[in-house]
């Protein structure tokens, strides 16, 4: 509509949650994204999981699977540390809850959302006017009252709402509720690798690809491999672009914490260490460990439930708002919820109708995020224990039900016996 009253949105971020929010928003408004580093900030060449929650979300905003290399993944297996199968399960997640689970690198994956957020509008089929991203200079101050931000060069800007998709460690947390909500170290670390298949051939020389890898054999499986000795040492892998590399995340109870593995997921990874940690896994598994180019490193941690997410007209979101470990695959996939809340914004929105909006928006997303994380905090528990998952630590279905914004309100208004109006 050429006449559609239109906000402005500043973006605190581009990472994950905050150009899920830039492509949400910049169809009815007009937004601009603020981003401390450069264009590369907040990628990596490691693995992403992507469940049905996150990806019927992502098909609602155009996004492209096959451009960002997605592999489908199909079903579940489980290894001893000797390589041996513990099980294989089909998945069939997509009849059941409408659409599989996906895995990709994450920087292909952000780059599909970075298109989604700055492509022309003919290109992605919508109306308004792509993102404006902004660069290497961070938003230093907030007002979330009036949606006023200081930025690094000392200018200001005003918006009729800010979001705040700044990470883990957010610099404006404290802003919206207070001092004393930092995240926390776990007690377990994960080192992230992401190998090619060339790469992998060429360390094994001899030896064939693991089953699990073997294109003929892997069947578009995700494999843990368990050390099966009591310890919680672990490795999670998948297929990723275009089944062209592997992801193997890495776990281990933390041994040394380290300062940029605790304030950075993307700190650079010791080889040795890895290989020492998992040395009494099988010689294929060690051979392809050490294969790898790229390895990082991250201390887990989670954030406890905040009391707030929104004060005034600014919204916390994602990791800011709500930051877990990968034990239960739902981290990103609650960024990409989060920024679908958005939607509430809706085309006509008034600045005078901001506050309500966002506490609405607000009032389904925390408590699922809540839940979510108490779920994921059983899993990182068992794991913990050096117990391997079973279908009871792991059950999905609260997490892949979900269907959006407007869907869980209409389910809370059926539950409330609203649904029931004749």
């Amino acid at each position: 509509m050429v006449n559609e009253k239109r906000l402005k949105a500043i973006i605190a971020g581009s990472g994950l949650a905050g150009l899920s929010a830039a492509r949400i928003l910049r169809e009815h408004h007009d937004v601009t994204v603020y981003e401390r580093g450069g264009p590369d900030a907040a990628t990596g060449g490691q693995g992403i999981m992507l469940a049905p929650n996150g990806v019927k979300i992502l098909n609602s905003m155009g996004y492209d699977p096959h451009r960002a290399g997605a592999v489908p993944i199909l079903g579940f297996r489980m290894y001893d540390q000797k390589g041996n199968m513990l099980q294989d399960q089909d998945m069939d997640l997509k009849p059941k809850y409408g659409a599989d689970c996906l895995g990709q690198k994450r920087s292909d994956f952000r780059d599909e959302l970075m298109r989604l957020a700055t492509a022309p509008s003919a290109e992605l089929g919508i109306g308004g006017e792509p993102t404006k991203m902004v660069f290497n200079n961070a938003v230093v101050e907030l007002d979330p009252d009036q949606g006023v931000v200081t930025l690094e060069d000392g200018s200001t800007a005003t918006a009729d709402v800010v979001i705040i998709a700044d990470g883990v460690h957010s610099r404006f947390r404290t802003t919206i509720v207070g001092a004393g909500h930092e995240a926390k170290k776990t007690g377990m670390t994960c080192y992230r690798v992401a190998v090619s298949t060339e790469d992998a051939k060429k360390a094994l020389g001899d030896l064939p690809l693991p089953d699990w890898w073997d294109p003929a054999t892997c069947n578009n499986r995700s494999s843990m491999i368990f050390a099966g000795d009591g310890s919680p040492r672990f490795i999670v892998t998948y297929p990723l672009r275009h089944q062209t590399y592997f992801n193997l995340s890495c776990i281990l109870q933390t041994q040394n914490s380290s300062k940029s593995a605790t304030e950075s997921w993307h700190a650079e990874g010791d080889r040795g260490k890895l290989l020492e940690a998992f040395g009494d896994f099988n010689e294929p598994l060690k051979r392809i460990l050490g294969a790898a180019t790229e390895i990082k490193v991250w201390e887990l941690q989670d954030l406890d439930p905040l009391p707030s997410w929104v004060r005034g007209r600014a919204m916390l979101i994602g990791d800011a708002a709500h930051a877990m470990t990968p034990m239960h695959g739902q981290g990103a996939n609650m960024s990409v919820e989060d920024a679908e809340s958005l939607r509430l914004l809706a085309p006509g929105t008034s600045r005078a109708d901001v506050p309500r909006l966002l506490r609405l928006a607000e009032s389904v997303r925390r408590p699922r995020a809540k839940r979510v994380l108490e779920d994921t905090r059983k899993a990182h528990f068992e794991f913990k224990q050096g117990v391997q998952m079973d279908d009871e630590t792991m059950d999905f279905d609260f997490g892949f039900r979900y269907d959006g914004v407007f869907e869980a309100l209409r389910e809370r208004e059926r539950e409330s016996g609203g649904g029931d109006r004749r």
